[in-house]
């Protein structure tokens, strides 16, 4: 069984110091805070306990052994806005880069197409920088989302794996985005996943199908349905948020594991953009990518993935093998 903490006086006792190791970007694409360290442990106070991939991530972050413990989502929105300082948000912008100049005038007018819906400026990257140089510009603050094009396997899976910044990974020529499918994990994430999607729906009048998936293959449908079940209040939340901006949406539920039932879904409607979020590393990111290139499936569309601001160590990344991105 999982703890519950009540938040509302944390902010006056909160450990500074333990709170530096998680900023505030992270924490709240989380919805996670540190609230105290005892033996080498750290307990961590979060709307999503059974989210193991992001606990993991926090545990490399805080160098401990991580205790979580139960919470609500608006409890800690709330309380991360108390803890963490004001300050002023940085203009955001998109950089552009591709390894393969053949594709420069996709990816940038890919870019120019988001700039102007997110209204962030395009910054185009030379395509002779390195890939590590490349996410390491990612990783500025300022930077909200990379949009690219490689030309090799092995560069996609350092980037799904690497990068600290959203990727908008280009795999055609630009066309309008008319309609979204939006798979959801059912975990904080898909807080980020609504915040970028939201300007597309709205000035582009685009229609949106959202995905709720299954926590696995052994997920029955019934269990997003039924009661108040984790997965259900999450989705209604998320249907809320939108609701708030007058957007209807689809919801469609599919059977099976959660690559297969998005990859599936691909080929039920003309989709012009796939929105899908990662927890972690973006194992579960690459599966679904490397189901839809090796099935065939949906060619040359772009595929939004969702990134936690979290980078990789350069050591660790070079030790990156594909093989190792599949779950």
């Amino acid at each position: 069984m999982t703890l519950q903490l009540d938040l509302g006086s944390f902010a006056k006792n909160a450990d500074r110091e333990l709170l530096k190791r998680i900023p505030q970007r992270v924490a709240s694409y989380y919805l996670a805070l540190p609230v105290a360290s005892e033996g080498g442990r750290v307990t961590v106070v979060t709307a999503y306990p059974d989210n193991v991939a992001a606990l993991s991530v926090l545990e490399r972050l805080l160098n401990a052994e991580i205790v979580p413990v139960s919470s609500s989502e608006l409890a800690l929105q709330e309380a991360i806005a108390r803890i963490y300082p004001e300050i002023a948000p940085a203009t955001q912008s998109i950089l552009v880069w591709t390894d393969n100049p053949e594709w420069c005038e996709s990816v940038v007018t890919m870019a120019q197409a988001f700039g102007r819906v997110l209204d962030q400026g395009v910054h185009i990257l030379d395509s002779a920088l390195s890939l590590g140089d490349v996410i390491d510009a990612a990783g500025r603050q300022d930077v909200s989302l990379l949009v690219t094009h490689v030309s090799d396997e092995a560069s996609l899976a350092r980037l799904v794996h690497q990068s600290p910044a959203s990727l908008l990974l280009v795999r055609g020529e630009y066309t309008a985005t008319d309609h979204l499918l939006i798979a959801l994990r059912g975990y904080a994430s898909d807080h980020r996943a609504l915040e970028l999607v939201l300007p597309i729906i709205v000035r582009d009048h685009a229609l949106g199908t959202v995905l709720p998936l299954a926590r696995s293959s052994s997920t029955h449908l019934n269990e997003l349905l039924t009661g108040d079940s984790p997965a259900r209040q999450h989705l209604r939340t998320f249907l809320q948020e939108l609701g708030r901006q007058d957007i209807q949406v689809t919801v469609r539920l599919r059977p099976g594991d959660p690559a297969s039932q998005v990859v599936t879904e691909l080929t039920q409607a003309p989709y012009g953009l796939l929105v899908i979020a990662a927890e972690a590393e973006g194992r579960f990111v690459w599966q679904v990518l490397s189901r839809i290139d090796n099935e065939n499936v949906w060619p040359g569309r772009p595929i939004l993935v969702v990134k936690p601001p979290v980078g990789v160590n350069r050591v660790d990344a070079d030790a990156i093998d594909v093989n190792d991105l599949s779950e």
